[in-house]
């Protein structure tokens, strides 16, 4: 009888972690430390298939390897390392490999490859090499009847090379995408997967190490928090600031004068409300509260942000605290009597937004880029690309607006730099096009961000507008403009003098008074 094989990641579902003899999957993922963590301990653990394995790399101090060890020992793993820079093609590699174990072999038994560093066998440097070699490795895998697991870096391969990769991953009878969104987390999210049984949906988890340093499920909440029984579901803690005037509170409530008073009362609910606002707290003390209330009273609670005085959040700062742990921002336009009942529907609601990430991270991730105003292209290109990537990890979108100027004006002549007061709103010119990067700011709101950037309505400066409102298509506006030919023109408030060098000499005018002819031909001053 054949042997299960698994990928083995404790509490993951065995739909999205068996694999079966004749498939090839593949597990693409951007951190090492996923990779050894699979190939060094997880596959060795349990997996009594023979088995070879090819990386560059060897175990680190966290790995505990002694499945690895007693297998090698035993002879039913061996782990290879490749000789030289030169790579072959992914099938050859895949039939040498399943010749490792011959002289070990009995029979016609079944053997599971696992290659690391397979983005560098699928020939990225060559037209559809990718789509070929994964088609041959596949059609190789079916005919030998060998289990085939393929584990690549994305962080490797550039923006064409993933999304041919993407592209290409449909052939597989599994795909698994892996990204480090901490300190040893991972999200893990499952698009296909054809295993033992029956082929399963798309899935995302959250994964970590375990002591050993195998990649385990994270659990979402303590049994014992999710234990306690919710006697609190109607009462609503509350700051005084959060009501509106000498609004008198609803029955249930209970008001505080500050942030501490509430979160010192709030610390032991259940499945309570709270209602915190913006107009008593600075940034990072309302951040801190939220993230603290979520640690310790679970996800049953319901943490409500009320915008109210002169504070209005913006779009990074409310992405954060929902993050952070809060279920909902309501906005300052919204009356109190549906403030009141928003809440009273929310009662049952139950915080899935959970993340992982440690919360000084997502808070650097919602920072804007210290900039503001014109930046040279290349010096553009580069600030804004990590803030797309750093924000990114806590959906922030920002929004790439790329002018091509009417006849008669040249790019960097569009450009007002002094009117660009929001941190973080940056801009730039090619020879051809301008440039204006709007942090925080969705696509429904590009058109008031544009009025106030420009003095003239942006139809009369422009011929075209393209907006790019996701992080992908950002980031390939970037790589085009970092293409270029000439990505250097002058600076904004050099356009008017560059363009006098080269254009024609201006002719000074100067007020003269008007003047008119009377009935018989003589000039009348005026």
């Amino acid at each position: 009888m054949d042997s299960p094989i698994d990928l083995d990641i404790a509490n993951l579902p065995p739909a999205i972690t068996s694999m079966a003899p004749g498939c090839l999957y593949l597990v693409v993922c951007d951190s090492d430390a996923l990779i050894h963590g699979l190939l060094f301990v997880n596959l060795p653990g349990t997996n009594a298939t023979p088995a070879v394995f090819c990386c560059d790399q060897t175990p680190g101090r966290q790995h505990d390897t002694r499945w690895l060890d007693r297998r090698m020992l035993s002879g039913s793993l061996t782990l290879l390392s490749p000789k030289g820079s030169a790579r072959p093609a992914l099938t050859e590699c895949l039939e040498e490999l399943s010749h490792a174990r011959d002289p070990l072999r009995r029979g016609d038994e079944n053997e599971l490859l696992v290659l690391g560093n397979a983005e560098k066998y699928l020939g990225f440097d060559r037209p559809d090499a990718a789509s070929r070699e994964l088609r041959a490795a596949t059609q190789w895998a079916e005919e030998k009847r060998r289990c085939v697991l393929l584990l690549a870096n994305r962080q490797r391969l550039d923006m064409a090379a993933q999304a041919i990769l993407a592209k290409s991953a449909s052939l597989c009878a599994g795909l698994a995408l892996a990204q480090k969104i901490g300190a040893g987390v991972y999200s893990w999210q499952t698009e296909h997967w054809m295993g033992a049984g029956a082929a399963a949906e798309a899935q995302t988890h959250v994964l970590g190490h375990d002591v050993s340093g195998a990649l385990r499920l994270l659990r979402e909440e303590p049994d014992a928090l999710a234990a306690r029984p919710a006697l609190d579901l109607f009462l609503v803690h509350a700051t005084r600031a959060s009501l509106d005037g000498n609004t008198p509170p609803p029955p249930q409530w209970q008001l505080y004068d500050d942030l501490p008073a509430l979160t010192a009362a709030a610390g032991g609910a259940v499945a309570a409300t709270v209602l915190l606002d913006t107009g008593t707290s600075q940034r990072e003390t309302l951040a801190d509260a939220v993230s603290g209330l979520r640690r310790q009273c679970g996800s049953r609670l319901k943490i409500l942000v009320r915008e109210s005085g002169n504070r209005r959040l913006r779009r990074n700062e409310e992405q954060l605290l929902l993050q952070l742990g809060a279920n909902l921002v309501l906005p300052a336009e919204l009356r109190f009597a549906s403030a009141v009942s928003l809440i009273h529907a929310l009662q049952p609601a139950v915080y899935q937004r959970r993340n992982h990430l440690e919360p000084q991270i997502l808070r650097n991730a919602s920072l804007p880029p210290t900039d503001r105003g014109y930046l040279p292209p290349a010096r553009f290109a580069e600030m804004v690309r990590k803030t797309v990537q750093r924000s990114g990890a806590i959906q922030i979108s920002s929004t790439l607006v790329i002018l091509s100027p009417a006849g008669g004006i040249r790019p960097w002549e569009m450009l007002a730099p002094d009117r660009f007061r929001r941190t973080g709103d940056l801009c730039t010119a090619d020879t051809l096009q301008a440039y204006l990067f709007l942090f925080a700011c969705g696509e429904a709101d590009v058109p008031a961000a544009l009025r106030n950037q420009f003095r003239l309505p942006v139809t009369d400066l422009a011929d075209s507008e393209t907006r790019c409102p996701d992080n992908a298509s950002i980031l390939q506006a970037l790589t085009r403009l970092e293409n270029q030919p000439d990505p250097s023109p002058p600076r904004p408030r050099d356009g008017a003098r560059a363009a006098s060098a080269k254009g024609p000499a201006r002719v000074a005018l100067r007020r003269l008074p008007l003047r008119r002819r009377d009935k018989d031909g003589e000039t009348i001053d005026v």
